[in-house]
Formats: C-alpha cells, structure tokens, sequence
C-alpha cells in the first residue's frame, strides 16, 4: 500500500545524518511525512532489508512508495545530491580560486584548496562547474587540473609550437590579462613571441600586477611607469627577459589557443586605447604616436 495517493503526494529530500539508527531514521521519516507508520519502516529496516547498507546523505522521493519501497530505497545507496554551480573566471589566481570555491561549495576550504594547489597556479582550469553539494577539496582540485590537461592536450593535437606546455602556459597567463577577445588575444601572443624571438623583454605590465597584488587601475596615475618598472623581482618583465618563472594567473582556454596558434605578424609594440580598441605597431616611434593618438 503506497504511504501518499499521487494525488497528495509532493516530493521528499531527507537527510540521513552520520550514526543515525534505524529507530532514528524510522522517526525522522515518519516526521517528514515519506511514511504513514514509524513503525512499520522500522521493522522492515530490521528485519526485510540490510539496514547497515543506509550511508550518511540525501535521499530524494520522488512518487509514492511503500514503506518497503521506501526501505529499499534507504539501502540502495542511491544518494542525492543538489548540484552547486561555481565558477572561476578566465585569469583568476589559486587564491581567487580558493575563495570562490569556499563560498560557494560547503565541503571546500581556503586553507585546504591553497595547501593542494602549491605549485599548481595555471594549471586549475577556469570554467563554470556543476557539482554535487558534497564535493571535497580533493575532487575540486582534481577536476580542475583533469580539465586543464584534457583542454591543453586537446588543442596541441596536431598543432605546432615551439614552446614547451609550461612556456605555454605561462604565456597564456600573461595574454590573458593583457589582452580580452580572441583576436586580440593572438595578435599579442604573436607580438610576444616576436619579442622573445630577439631577446627584447615582454614588457608586459600584468606580470608586474601580479608581483604587487594590486590591480593595476588601482594604481595612481604614472605610478607604474615612475616606480613598478622598476621593481626587482623575476615577474618583472620590463627588467628581464624572457617569460616570468611561473603563471601568473590561471589562463582559460581561447588565451590558451592564441599562444598556440599566434596571429604572426612584424609588430612590437601595442596598446589598448581609450576606446578600448588594440593598436599596434611595428616601430617604437609608431608606438609613440599610437600613444599620442588614443590614450592622450
């Protein structure tokens, strides 16, 4: 005999909690209305079906069931889930990683995704993710470095690049955030490997953001020029040549794609206009007078 008509019914979440007994469970279904009889749950977890099988977790009823059928379902280990959507925005730091994932997932800690992510920064791939609401630290990681590898493996197949995959990356890190539509995103990937080509130092203003933690548009007018350029460390790629010694974000997939697959080109230099348009040049003196011309 079904416990609710079709009629009456209305779907069930219940949430069995660690070392909760077969009484408890009985109880706590009767409470919520999934059962008609405590009673009768409780003698069909004891003594029809294997009741040490019941794991911890959400159980979902979804139409009318017996207290048998209900009883089964308990042992199955068929446990539901709300799946939670977070989502890691092209470019984005482990730390800023971290932070989103805490907040969004309840199983996910700052502490503990930082502690396994050392070393990792470029490799945690950003996207929007639908996951189970009991996803550890562990599987998040995990899924964002599967899905980095799988991506990277996917667009080297068949591709030719001088650069290593960790050159690769790193590159792509820096293009990311100089850069925000696919074409442009190529045309600089292209502009820096001209760059390296001949020894000429990125000058990439990104990688010195990176150093700073601080947001370049932050930054008080000519600050950056005055001071920044000239800080010492191995990000700054206006006093070294060559790409920094690790990412300095976590670059998406279309920044990916452009280091790979660069627009070639004869320019050097570039600037993003006031307008937001990229200007390009081949000569410092062009670079100049693009200066002049869109960001006066």
């Amino acid at each position: 005999i079904l416990n609710q008509s079709p009629a009456e019914f209305s779907e069930q979440k219940v949430t069995i909690e660690q070392g909760s007994g077969a009484s408890q469970i009985a109880a706590q279904l009767a409470e919520q209305g999934v059962v008609k009889s405590e009673l009768l749950l409780l003698l069909s977890l004891r003594y029809t079906v294997d009741a040490t099988q019941i794991q911890a977790g959400t159980y979902k009823f979804t139409e009318p069931e017996t207290t048998l059928e209900v009883a089964r379902t308990l042992v199955s280990g068929e446990l539901f889930h709300e799946l939670i959507s977070v989502t890691f925005i092209e470019g984005m730091r482990a730390q800023e990683f971290a932070v989103s994932a805490d907040a969004d997932l309840p199983l996910v800690d700052t502490e503990a995704f930082l502690e396994q992510t050392t070393g990792l920064e470029g490799q945690l791939f950003p996207e929007t993710y639908f996951v189970p609401d009991d996803f550890s630290t562990e599987q998040l990681v995990k899924l964002l470095t599967d899905t980095h590898e799988e991506t990277l493996t996917e667009l080297l197949d068949g591709a030719s690049t001088t650069l290593s995959t960790d050159e690769i990356v790193i590159l792509a890190s820096i293009v990311e955030r100089e850069a925000n539509t696919p074409e442009s995103m190529r045309t600089v990937a292209g502009v820096f490997m001209n760059r390296i080509a001949i020894g000429m130092p990125l000058q990439a203003d990104a990688s010195i953001e990176y150093v700073i933690d601080t947001p370049l548009g932050e930054l008080a007018p000519g600050q950056l020029a005055a001071e920044l350029r000239e800080l010492d460390s191995p990000y700054n790629t206006y006093l070294n040549q060559g790409l920094p010694p690790t990412p300095i974000g976590n670059p998406g997939r279309i920044a990916l794609a452009a280091v790979i697959d660069p627009i070639e080109s004869d320019y050097f230099y570039y600037i993003t206009g006031n307008d937001g348009e990229f200007y390009y040049a081949e000569t410092y003196n062009q670079h100049l007078i693009n200066i002049e011309r869109h960001l006066r």
